[in-house]
């Protein structure tokens, strides 16, 4: 991620944004089996910006329609088929076409001629003096080719068609341009100001161009009602057995917000169709002699366990925290120097029961010293890496094949169960739903020192010694009977 200076802060350009002489534009490589084909290294296309004056949501939505542009000139290089640009894509394949020749559609629709030679030529039926169409011959040289392939029956490639296409627009007006589906998400996602260098908006595009490219492009239409709800059942018969059914709701959640935003344009009725339930991936918890091994490798100094990795671990046994959360942590959700060491969990979180604060009763010296490093590589990698990562991990220090980091989550419920503490204070730290909670969910409103001195923190944390002494007791055996976490007094 490149960056600006605009004022004391610096402003996070989107990957592929380049500030060059004053202006931005996208510029990317193309692949390297494209790039005998494509003639160039990269490729290049103005965002029209400046530097000095243009905002980061102006830059998030020009840099979309880059890399729309990009897939189309991907697309256009790396096929020959005449049919595989769309009547939309070749359309807007023509105008960068142009573009990069600093030609624009309907540059040569009326060019100045003399009066009285365009009147002799009408007299005498002769063309004496250049016109329209002389002038997009002269500017577009390639479209001789194309007419002579035509002329012998030798079929013409997307490349062609393209050629065409520019050719034609330069003497032919512009015209309003039909809405279309793609044209729509393109309109929502600036409605939106969604950015294609973040994690999720990425995953919000490639959900859309995923069912797109199922459901198929379309001018809008009074036929686009049954083209959507088609579509959206073609999506769903697709992912089904693929992945789970919350899966698939949550990937038509970004696809319908799009296509609801056209339901009072166009008068849709956006119906889903019936998804097939699945029964969840049966997540297992670890023995207790499991953990032990587990986290004795975390903790030992000679350990080839990465700090970073452990310190997920460890987050994920003590408060059943996601990879996610622990990656949108802030300074202020830190409270590990307190009395009573803790983290709160508060941004942005999968639902409101997630909201909550968590004890932290062991381990506290690896995450301290490693917490900044962690968030930091969570932020960094892609968002499946983690998960891979960390059931290696596992799998090495406890020789269980189907072990994953999530399976943490539920060991958490069980050895809080096991401890016999209240089914409040489980739900309270791990972010399950409860109708009676609320000692934890309250709790994320103060700042640390406040959540520190709050009984009912000092009772969640009393619970979680509970729930963790098999591990803390190893953590004092492995340090020589001395605890990296300070217990306090009823009377305190």
């Amino acid at each position: 991620m490149t960056g600006i200076m605009t004022g004391m802060t610096k402003m996070k350009l989107p990957k592929y944004i380049r500030n060059r002489s004053g202006t931005y534009h996208y510029q990317r490589d193309y692949p390297t089996n494209l790039k005998h084909l494509s003639q160039t290294k990269s490729f290049t296309y103005p965002l029209k910006l400046f530097a000095n004056n243009a905002t980061e949501t102006e830059i998030a939505k020009a840099a979309i329609r880059a890399q729309e542009a990009y897939e189309r000139q991907i697309k256009l290089i790396s096929n020959s088929d005449p049919e595989a640009l769309s009547a939309t894509e070749l359309e807007k394949a023509a105008a960068n076409f142009l573009r990069k020749r600093s030609l624009t559609v309907g540059q040569f629709v009326a060019v100045a001629k003399d009066a009285q030679t365009t009147a002799q030529e009408e007299a005498t039926q002769t063309q004496v003096q250049a016109h329209e169409a002389d002038y997009a011959d002269w500017a577009i040289p390639e479209f001789e080719d194309v007419l002579e392939k035509q002329a012998r029956g030798i079929p013409l490639t997307a490349q062609d068609k393209v050629i065409g296409e520019a050719r034609m627009s330069l003497v032919t007006k512009a015209r309003e341009k039909p809405q279309t589906l793609g044209s729509l998400w393109t309109e929502y996602a600036q409605h939106r100001g969604i950015d294609p260098s973040s994690r999720n908006d990425k995953k919000a595009i490639t959900r859309w161009n995923n069912w797109l490219s199922i459901a198929g492009d379309t001018v809008i239409s009074k036929n686009t009602k049954a083209h959507i709800n088609d579509g959206l059942e073609k999506y769903i018969n697709e992912r089904t057995g693929k992945v789970q059914s919350s899966t698939i709701r949550r990937e038509l959640n970004d696809i319908t917000a799009c296509l609801r935003m056209g339901e009072l344009r166009y008068d849709w009725r956006i119906k889903l169709p019936r998804i097939k339930e699945t029964k969840s991936k049966a997540r297992h918890p670890i023995e207790p002699h499991q953990q032990i091994d587990l986290f004795r490798a975390i903790l030992d100094p000679k350990s080839s366990i990465k700090p970073i990795h452990g310190v997920v671990l460890l987050l994920c046994i003590q408060g059943g925290m996601m990879q996610s959360e622990i990656g949108r942590l802030r300074p202020e959700d830190i409270g590990l120097d307190t009395e009573t060491p803790h983290l709160s969990i508060r941004n942005k979180t999968k639902n409101k029961d997630r909201e909550r604060v968590i004890p932290i009763v062991f381990g506290l010296e690896l995450i301290k010293h490693n917490l900044g490093d962690t968030i930091e590589w969570l932020k960094r990698v892609t968002e499946s890496t983690p998960s891979a990562t960390l059931k290696k991990v596992m799998r090495r220090a406890i020789n269980s094949p189907k072990t994953s980091a999530h399976c943490l989550r539920h060991t958490f419920k069980i050895n809080a169960q096991a401890a016999g503490v209240p089914t409040l204070t489980i739900s309270s730290i791990a972010g399950w739903s409860d109708p009676q909670r609320g000692a934890s969910a309250h709790l994320k409103g103060y700042g640390s020192t406040g959540i520190a001195q709050d009984p009912n923190m000092k009772r969640l944390f009393k619970d979680s010694l509970k729930i963790h002494k098999h591990l803390i007791d190893l953590e004092k055996n492995m340090n020589g009977s001395k605890n990296n976490i300070i217990t306090f007094s009823k009377a305190r």
